[in-house]
């Protein structure tokens, strides 16, 4: 049977973890540049402040709405990202088959580790501890004959939870949950259902096939089959989250907004040494590079260029950048930039092999430096090594680290 480990408030649990401040208090980790303001919106919350009503996509004005005296942080997702890396890697040690559904869940196929470990429960019992022992964070685990009924399992206790659904206890184990605690149903298929007279997933396995058919298509089909426990899908190995990395960006919110051209491209060089210190430490380079400009908080303007060959190097993607910004000198004339972003994409896995130019190979001593940089920094902390020109830069601004993943 598969085993599905999802992760407890995955990112609230980190930041639980390494500041013993935010303990037991209720703690809000936002997924937006300007995360701490009314705009921003709620990435993952402590169970704590789950209990006021604080959930996942929830606007922060919401937020502080329910809970006003919630400690409201900006996420680190190049920190997520490494815990679930060492996730993953534990749970390669039980069986080869692993599945990254997300950042935070994992499918196992553990059918040829019995012998070696035991049953499932053995096994989502170890890999449990495991998390725990290692880098001290909870996780829940469900196990059924599917990856559907395994999913939904692990939602049945939670935190450090672990639920077993055998064959046996559908449909009976789903029947008394709300329906929109079934996968795949959304806010508008809830409400649509809902207009049917259909509340829990009891009542829609109860409904005719024919009759959600007429009405939602093939999709109607999908939903009864689901309310039954039935899912056909199989566990499919996942080399690794390296494959999940889409771009490496960073970005800031500038208070009520800059208008300078000169004070914006040296904001612009602060967060593109972020951002390419950031590729070098995981092992990408890329080669478009990305700006976004908020103006004004009214509208946002994105634009983006190639180079010819990838690179992780801030020498060659700043002037990229800038190049970017000047286009836009007409709109900052009327409208200020109250948040600017850059971003690499396109990437080239370096573990893999990266085209370099002649000039590269003959001599690169740009990396060189940046190299010796990046050992000064992690050594010392981010300002021990400043380009002149970023002395006052880094107290007057404050970047958020934004790294997407599919």
């Amino acid at each position: 049977m598969p085993i599905h480990i999802d992760m407890d408030a995955f990112f609230a649990s980190i930041e639980q973890r390494d500041i013993p401040l935010y303990k037991g208090k209720p703690l809000i980790v936002c997924h937006t540049d300007d995360a701490l303001s009314i705009r921003g919106i709620v990435s993952t919350s402590s169970y704590e402040a789950r209990e006021y009503g604080v959930r996942s996509a929830m606007s922060v004005l919401e937020a502080k709405r329910l809970c006003p005296d919630g400690i409201y942080v900006k996420g680190s997702y190049d920190k997520y990202l490494h815990n679930a890396k060492t996730i993953h890697e534990i749970c390669l040690r039980y069986s080869d088959k692993v599945e990254i559904y997300s950042v935070d869940e994992f499918f196992i196929d553990a059918r040829n580790s019995s012998r070696l470990f035991g049953g499932e429960v053995d096994i989502g019992l170890q890999i449990q501890n495991k998390i725990a022992e290692e880098i001290g964070l909870p996780c829940s685990i469900g196990i059924g004959p599917n990856k559907l009924v395994a999913k939904m399992a692990s939602e049945f206790k939670k935190p450090r939870g672990l639920t077993v659904i055998e064959e046996a206890d559908l449909p009976d184990a789903f029947a008394p949950l709300p329906v929109y605690k079934l996968v795949g149903v959304g806010r508008k298929m809830r409400r649509h259902l809902n207009s049917m007279g259909i509340f829990t997933i009891g009542d829609l396995a109860g409904t005719p096939e024919d009759e959600l058919k007429s009405r939602f298509g093939i999709v109607g089909t999908a939903l009864r089959q689901a309310s039954l426990g039935m899912n056909s899908s199989t566990v499919h190995s996942s080399f690794n989250l390296r494959e999940s990395i889409k771009s490496f960006g960073h970005s800031s919110a500038l208070g009520k907004g800059l208008s300078d051209l000169d004070r914006l491209t040296k904001v612009l060089l602060g967060l593109t040494e972020g951002v390419t210190r950031r590729m070098r430490k995981e092992g990408y380079a890329g080669r478009t590079v990305n700006i976004r400009l908020s103006m004004a908080r009214l509208f946002t303007v994105c634009r983006s260029k190639s180079m010819a060959v990838s690179s992780d190097l801030t020498d060659d993607v700043y002037p990229m950048a800038v190049n970017l910004l000047n286009k836009e000198s007409q709109l900052l004339a009327r409208y200020p930039v109250t948040t600017i972003g850059v971003s690499v994409s396109n990437l080239t896995d370096m573990e893999k092999g990266l085209q370099l130019s002649v000039l590269d190979l003959l001599e690169n001593r740009a990396g060189k430096i940046a190299s010796v940089m990046d050992s000064i920094r992690g050594k010392f902390g981010e300002r021990a090594v400043l380009r002149a020109s970023l002395s006052d830069w880094g107290r007057r601004y404050h970047s958020v680290p934004r790294l997407e993943i599919k």
